[in-house]
């Protein structure tokens, strides 16, 4: 025994040969419309320098606090790819048409500051 199947909803459907056709709930009618534009979509090119400069210079810049020389080792080393990356990032920045210049600019200031902070005592002894 088969059950009863329900009708398709009323709407434009692929007629088979590229374009498409109406079908009104019941019966298909005389209606035949173009195939839909492909949806293109673009991906628009991103920095990632910039955003591994902002990172790590966060990174750096909180672990340098700790004290007894401990600072230096964890937030020395993401302090200088801060410093790095930042430079880096801000000329593929240039590149990219000023995509992530500000965040490659805030990456290579903390890292920066983190680093010059150790001339203060950071990571040694506060």
């Amino acid at each position: 025994m088969s059950s009863p199947t329900t009708p398709a909803a009323a709407g434009w459907y692929p007629d088979g040969m590229g374009g498409q056709r109406y079908w009104d709930g019941a019966r298909w009618t005389e209606h035949h419309a173009p195939a839909p534009a492909p949806v293109v979509v673009v991906r628009q090119p991103s920095n990632g320098f910039a955003v591994a400069a902002l990172v790590l210079g966060i990174v750096g810049f909180v672990l340098m606090g700790i004290p007894l020389f401990i600072g230096w080792f964890l937030g020395g080393i993401p302090d200088i790819l801060a410093v790095i990356l930042g430079i880096v990032g801000i000329v593929k920045a240039r590149e990219l048409g000023n995509r992530g210049l500000a965040l490659a600019i805030v990456g290579l200031c903390l890292g920066g500051v983190s680093l010059l902070s150790v001339f203060l005592g950071a990571g040694s002894v506060w």
